[in-house]
């Protein structure tokens, strides 16, 4: 294990600094944490990608403050001690810990060079996973006049097939894909393709939606499965959204991403009277937006009609009407791809090529 040391003042936020300002900081970093400082500048709290999943599950919302859902028991190294970090490492499985003084303020940051990978746990049960591949992929036009969305390559890969390797990393062995729009070049692509795993074809005679489209399923698929569409990578760890999915009873379970806007208007807020209240310039918007990766129960399959046309959140909805539990799991917005968007495939392919060169570095270093 190589270790490294950089500089740590983008990793400190301060214990009023808002959840989602610390975690789109946790998001720039990629070390998937920060660390809190107090008034005086002394390291008090950590603030990992876990805890704020946390909070947002237990609160219910992701307005809320870093003291409010930091670790204040944070691991840390003495300066001069940076040799200690290795068995820290070792033992808590961190990507980072900062290196203080001896008033316990942050001088640097010690970090496992080969962790720019994320690490992330396999199923203790391999689920089967369900991916709509049929659309026709407009947001991308004109590359889907040519090739359906699920063959548009990215790193010369096609979208769908990085979604499946990750899912196949995380112990997924089966996988059926619902198909409509140019279904035989898609079927061409993975049958000629050597794979160490099932793939199922279910076409779709006409466009139902993503809800319908599941419909088409079921009979085949008695477990708890996954169900995505074909051009969202999540980087979440499966083990996780499964544990959170049985413990709360969930039906259905949706992958969020905690999401920045940023307007970019001055926005003024007005009193009765007309008079200006409060004036802000560019402000930030944050909010929890479904990415399309969902963790499904079979028994919701019962709730579409035979070649109903609807939408999977719609059937979400009736599910929830219908006394079943609809939860969710969240993500900050760097675990997230939304590959149907022309400007995030360059995103996406900036993201491999970084995963690529962090699994050569620990091959290498190994």
């Amino acid at each position: 294990m190589e270790l490294g040391q950089i500089m740590i003042s983008e990793y400190l936020v301060g214990e009023n600094d808002t959840i989602a300002d610390a975690l789109k900081r946790i998001d720039e970093t990629g070390k998937r944490c920060v660390f809190v400082v107090d008034d005086v500048g002394k390291l008090v709290a950590a603030l990992a990608d876990g805890d704020v999943r946390r909070y947002i599950l237990s609160h219910g919302t992701s307005k809320g403050f870093v003291k409010d859902a930091a670790n204040y028991d944070p691991l840390m190294v003495k300066q001069g001690d940076e040799t200690k970090a290795k068995q820290l490492f070792d033992t808590y499985s961190l990507t980072a810990l900062p290196v203080v003084d001896s008033e316990q303020r942050p001088v640097g940051l010690v970090v496992r060079e080969e962790t720019t990978r994320r690490k992330r746990r396999a199923l203790e049960k391999p689920l089967p996973v369900v991916m709509m591949a049929g659309g026709i992929g407009s947001r991308l036009m004109p590359i889907t006049a040519v090739l359906p969305k699920p063959l548009v390559p990215v790193n010369e890969k096609p979208i769908a097939e990085h979604i499946i390797d990750r899912f196949n990393d995380g112990g997924c062995q089966d996988f059926f894909l619902i198909l409509n729009y140019k279904k035989g070049m898609v079927k061409a692509y993975f049958d000629d393709l050597e794979r160490d795993y099932e793939v199922s074809y279910i076409e779709e005679e006409e466009f139902l939606g993503t809800g319908g489209g599941l419909k088409l399923v079921e009979g085949q698929i008695d477990d708890t499965f996954f169900f995505t569409n074909c051009d969202v990578l999540v980087d979440a760890d499966l083990q996780s959204i499964y544990e959170e999915h049985k413990k709360t009873g969930n039906v259905i379970t949706i992958v969020c991403s905690l999401k920045h806007y940023t307007i970019p208007y001055g926005t003024i807020e007005i009193a009765e009277g007309g008079e200006i209240k409060k004036m802000t310039e560019k402000p930030t918007i944050s909010s929890l937006v479904n990415t399309g990766c969902y963790l499904v129960e079979p028994s919701v399959l019962s709730l579409i009609g035979e070649n109903e046309v609807i939408g999977f959140p719609d059937v979400a909805l009736r599910a929830q009407k219908a006394g079943m539990k609809v939860g969710v799991f969240p993500v900050s917005e760097g675990s997230w791809l939304d590959m149907g968007q022309p400007d995030e495939l360059e995103r996406m392919s900036m993201f491999l090529n970084e995963e690529k060169r962090a699994i050569s570095t620990e091959m290498t270093t190994a």
